[in-house]
């Protein structure tokens, strides 16, 4: 497989993916549509930051695919 088209399938399920768990995070802890999308954007945040970390710690196993 081409690995810039494997970057761009992983990356784009990996965001989707982000986004659809910050939205029913943010849907099932909030009681207000503030609080909703209080939740969401901290889910959002968390969970980006910790995919970057995550690629950047297993950056040469990723590579030796």
């Amino acid at each position: 497989m081409n690995e810039d088209l494997f970057v761009r399938v992983v990356g784009g399920i990996g965001t989707i993916t982000i986004l659809l768990v910050a939205v029913t995070v943010g849907a099932l802890l909030g009681n207000n549509p503030d609080e909703m999308f209080a939740w969401s954007i901290i889910s959002t945040v968390t969970l980006s930051t910790a995919a970057v970390i995550i690629v950047y710690r297993f950056k040469d196993k990723i590579n030796s695919i």
